[in-house]
């Protein structure tokens, strides 16, 4: 039998926290590259995320580094540019705010000049119990092959 000599409570701490950030460390590579790889997985992630109330699905398609504009007037005070991370944040106190229920795209167009595709869609959400329409503006930016979100806005009906 080997004697245990008990570690301070500091270091062991210390050693708890280096090992989860090592094991951040292992998807580092994941999120840098998160883009959507083409324009079909895009709108099959956004119908998801805005359907169900997955944040994950729609920030899937936000690279890190990159700030994406946010608006969501009379549902969210803030409106602004948000990193991945913040826009996970707000869309899933969003969520739990308004319940989605459905996302339908209404227009899509593909503006090649701009390397854009900007998409209108109707947004059904739960807010107060409640149902409502909303329209949602979605504007998607090429890089390279990929496909990032640069924007989503939201307005009344």
């Amino acid at each position: 039998m080997t004697h245990r000599i008990p570690l301070s409570e500091a270091l062991e701490i210390t050693m708890r926290l280096s090992m989860k950030f090592a094991a951040l460390l292992l998807f580092v590579p994941l999120v840098a590259s998160a883009q959507f790889r083409d324009l079909d997985t895009a709108m099959s992630n956004l119908k998801r995320g805005f359907s169900s109330g997955d944040p994950q699905a729609i920030v899937a398609g936000m690279a890190s580094g990159d700030k994406v504009m946010l608006q969501f007037p009379g549902l969210v005070e803030q409106s602004d540019f948000f990193g991945r991370d913040q826009a996970a944040y707000l869309l899933d106190g969003l969520f739990n705010k308004v319940k989605p229920t459905a996302f339908e795209e209404q227009k899509a167009v593909k503006s090649t000049a701009e390397q854009q595709y900007h998409i209108t869609g109707t947004w059904t959400i739960q807010n107060a119990g409640k149902a409502e329409t909303r329209e949602l503006y979605i504007t998607l930016k090429q890089k390279g092959d990929s496909w990032s979100v640069v924007s989503i806005r939201s307005a009344g009906k």
